[in-house]
C-alpha cells in the first residue's frame, strides 16, 4: 500500500486495504458507499478514507486512516448516523 503499513504476518504480506478484510463483510458502492463515507468523513474531517463496506452485522462501517496517521474504523447503521468507532494501532 501507499502508506507504507507493514502487512501482518497472518495477512501473509501485502494486504490491499481497498479490499474486504473478512470474507463477511462486502465493499459498498454507489449511494450507499458515498453516505457511508460523507459520516466518516464528518466525524474525521481530512481524512483518507481506505473502504467502506458491510459489517459483519449487517451494518456498515468505513476505514479510514485520521489526519493524525491514526487508523480508525468507523460504524455507521442504515440511517447513516455513525454509531461507534475503534482506532487501530497507531503509528509511532
Amino acid at each position: 500500500g501507499a502508506y507504507g503499513a507493514p502487512g501482518g504476518p497472518r495477512h501473509g504480506g501485502n494486504v490491499d486495504e481497498s479490499k474486504s478484510q473478512r470474507p463477511d463483510e462486502h465493499p459498498l458502492t454507489g449511494d450507499t458507499a458515498s453516505k457511508v463515507r460523507a459520516a466518516a468523513l464528518a466525524r474525521y474531517p481530512g481524512a483518507t478514507v481506505l473502504r467502506v463496506e458491510t459489517d459483519s452485522d449487517g451494518v456498515y462501517e468505513a476505514h479510514l486512516i485520521a489526519k493524525s496517521g491514526q487508523r480508525v474504523t468507523v460504524e455507521v447503521d442504515k440511517a447513516f448516523k455513525v454509531t461507534g468507532e475503534e482506532s487501530g494501532p497507531g503509528h509511532p
